[in-house]
């Protein structure tokens, strides 16, 4: 089977085309991203998960890289074929002018590996959204509860998946997607909470403080934490904007600090997604 992407698969949240996790899919399995256009970090992680997850299940699978030079070298940057062999995706090397300016694709599989990226998205942050040093224990934080949630509440063998990357046009900031294959966080908090039968609800009540699916009285304040350092802090007030975007089955929920005011909504579904995609993203104009 050949999945054929289009110029846009990549572009606005990196969450357009159908990059399908289905073990009755047809092998051997081809995708042809000769077309891309563009590369949010959400689509180069998808990419990356995509092709291990097919691996992981024994199919043949390759990827015919894209013939726009500048997107090609942005999923090398992003560290799309790191590790693969040629056979299966072949790119250009990194860019070494690029190292401090992404996080590339990374698998988290143990508690360390988040501390790790936690630590690089705090330099990630300081290094692009300059001056925000007075933020830093924040970004720390935001990192750490995301990636932590995704490795607990995604159980496979996978583990969850980060990568970063900065944004482009007159804007300076950097942009987090995080994702993990496990029961997504409705289903995690309906553990619980068996009466929030709806997933948008069930993601937003997540976000409350002291809610959590673990039952643990030391779980479930991290997000509130965050944004709370977040509001207080001079720098959101100037110009500064934090999006935090979760999808989770067939819910999704948006939070936005401008100004230093806070704002939850319900956003726009799509189609259900299995386990948890998160979009984190850092702006100062």
């Amino acid at each position: 089977m050949e999945i054929v992407l289009t110029p846009k698969s990549g572009a606005e949240d990196g969450l357009r085309g159908d990059l399908p996790l289905d073990p009755t899919i047809e092998t051997p399995l081809s995708v042809d991203a000769t077309r891309l256009g563009s590369c949010h970090p959400m689509f180069a992680l998808r990419l990356r998960l995509f092709v291990d997850w097919h691996r992981a299940a024994g199919r043949e699978i390759t990827v015919k890289p894209p013939v726009n030079e500048a997107i090609s070298q942005r999923l090398a940057d992003l560290g799309v074929a790191a590790g693969l062999p040629d056979t299966i995706l072949s790119l250009p090397k990194p860019g070494p002018d690029r190292a401090n300016a992404c996080l590339p694709v990374r698998a988290l599989r143990i508690p360390s590996d988040v501390d790790d990226v936690a630590l690089r998205a705090e330099e990630l942050v300081q290094q692009l959204v300059a001056p925000f040093g007075a933020w830093s224990n924040a970004i720390f934080m935001a990192v750490g509860e995301l990636c932590g949630n995704a490795l607990e509440h995604g159980r496979n063998d996978l583990g969850a998946y980060i990568a970063a990357d900065q944004l482009s046009g007159d804007s300076s900031g950097v942009t987090f997607a995080i994702v993990d294959l496990g029961i997504g966080i409705p289903e995690h908090i309906r553990n619980r909470y068996p009466e929030w039968y709806d997933d948008t609800a069930a993601i937003a009540r997540a976000l409350e403080e002291g809610v959590s699916g673990t039952g643990r009285p030391d779980r479930g304040n991290g997000y509130t934490e965050v944004f709370a350092e977040a509001l207080q802090t001079d720098l959101i007030r100037k110009r500064s904007a934090v999006d935090l975007d979760i999808r989770s089955s067939s819910g999704r929920v948006g939070v936005e600090i401008v100004g230093g005011v806070k704002k939850a909504d319900q956003r726009s579904v799509g189609k259900p997604r299995r386990g948890t995609w998160i979009t984190y993203t850092i702006t100062r104009a």
